[in-house]
C-alpha cells in the first residue's frame, strides 16, 4: 500500500525523515519523457447541449412571416433561392 504523506494540514499514513542529504523526491506520477498531459472528454450529449445554448434567440415575429409566406404561395422567388443556395454552399465549405 502506497503512504500518502500530507494532504493539506492533514497526515495520512506513516510520514519518516529522509536521512540521505541531496536526494530529490520521486514525483508522485511518472511521466515519460515529461509528456503527461490532463485530458477533459466531453459527451456527445454534452457537445450537443452547448451548441444548443449558443444558438442565438428565436425571432418569432421572423418565423411567423416567413410561415405566413409559405401559407400564401409567396414565398419561394430567386432572391430567397439564391440566399438558400449560397448559404449551403457556404456551410459545406467550412
Amino acid at each position: 500500500m502506497s503512504e500518502i504523506s500530507v494532504i493539506g494540514n492533514a497526515v495520512v499514513g506513516s510520514v519518516s525523515k529522509d536521512t540521505t542529504a541531496n536526494t530529490k523526491a520521486a514525483p508522485a506520477v511518472e511521466c515519460v519523457k515529461s509528456t503527461c498531459k490532463d485530458a477533459v472528454e466531453l459527451s456527445t450529449q454534452a457537445v450537443w447541449l452547448e451548441k444548443i445554448h449558443q444558438l442565438p434567440e428565436v425571432r418569432q415575429h421572423r418565423i411567423d412571416a416567413i410561415k405566413q409566406s409559405i401559407a400564401d404561395d409567396n414565398y419561394l422567388n430567386d432572391q430567397v433561392l439564391s440566399t438558400a443556395f449560397d448559404r449551403l454552399i457556404e456551410e459545406v465549405s467550412d
